[in-house]
């Protein structure tokens, strides 16, 4: 058996609402809005949670996001 990494793990076992191919849905720092979950609006993604610290950054699907300074890959 392959042995995941913490990340990989996380990946599995959190499903998130929708899928999306916006910039930050590659980055290590935004965390998805969980499938099934009642509270974000339609439109939000999911939270970064490197800009605007300790507030985090709504996501939403249509952002245009060129690129990012914070922005590490997941992988």
């Amino acid at each position: 058996m392959a042995q995941l990494t913490a990340q990989e793990f996380l990946d599995t076992v959190l499903v998130p609402e929708k899928q999306s191919d916006h910039i930050c849905w590659q980055c290590r720092f935004l965390r998805p809005v969980l499938k099934n979950s009642k509270f974000p609006p339609a439109d939000i993604i999911g939270w970064c949670t490197k800009l605007h610290w300790p507030h985090y950054w709504c996501v939403a699907d249509f952002n245009v996001v060129k690129k990012c300074y914070a922005f590490q890959s997941k992988r």
